[in-house]
């Protein structure tokens, strides 16, 4: 299987030395699985906010859209780009993962609305509870532990969508639309350390209790294993 990474967001140098790019935690979070799988990985890196976009939607068998410091309703070329090879896929059934901006970009470009979160932000390790169980959730759990770190969210769903985990500050944290879109608001693919260095570049955006609190998340352990999981079962 081919899988397309739609980076959305170009990082410092310093910071792709340290963490990799956007793409490489993505290839990190789903490379061990492939003895699971009847076809190895392949993975290959469109940079989107560089307008660099597949020839064709069949370049690849699965797409996945990384997170972004953009918001979806700003006014960026790369953005409105993005957003009609969204419909393209979604009208043609392809496989498509969106993580955080790529779960609100999905959304909006298919009828639904994203919204700064009156409640502030969301970052840290944070419990998101599942309001549906499907067959592809296994093993099965009530609720998963996930990265997160966003101020934007999704207020409305786009239509035939189906929303399936909720946090107590973001309700449509995760949906999907039929066979072939799976969303989360969530980073399976963001490690520990990375969102420590969030918190610190973000300092000035959160009050010391919202550090506080986001730092003490992080003692606990999240679910990337369980997600990257069913990913996996969803896109079999």
């Amino acid at each position: 299987m081919k899988i397309g990474i739609l980076d959305a967001d170009h990082l410092s140098d310093s910071v792709i030395r340290k963490y990799g790019c956007y793409a490489d935690a993505f290839i990190r979070l789903l490379s061990p699985l492939q003895n699971e799988q009847v076809q190895t990985l392949f993975f290959h890196r469109y940079p989107v906010f560089n307008m660099e976009f597949p020839h064709s939607i069949d370049e690849c068998d699965m797409y996945i859209i990384t997170g972004s410091q953009y918001s979806t309703y700003e006014n960026i070329a790369w953005i409105k780009e993005l957003e009609i090879f969204i419909r393209q896929l979604h009208i043609h059934n392809k496989k498509l993962l969106g993580i955080c901006f790529g779960h609100q970009i999905i959304a909006q470009s298919l009828g639904g609305k994203v919204e700064k979160n009156k409640k502030g932000w969301e970052i840290g390790i944070t419990t998101t509870h599942l309001t549906e169980v499907r067959e592809w959730m296994k093993p099965v759990r009530d609720f998963f532990f996930i990265i997160v770190s966003h101020q934007d969210h999704v207020t409305k769903l786009p239509d035939k969508a189906v929303n399936f985990c909720e946090t107590n500050l973001c309700p449509h944290s995760g949906f999907y639309i039929g066979k072939h879109i799976l969303t989360f608001q969530g980073h399976p693919e963001f490690t520990k350390d990375y969102v420590k260095l969030i918190i610190k570049l973000q300092s000035g955006n959160l009050s010391k209790e919202q550090r506080q609190i986001a730092k003490m998340s992080l003692r606990q352990s999240d679910d990337h294993q369980l997600i990257a999981q069913w990913i996996v079962n969803f896109n079999k």
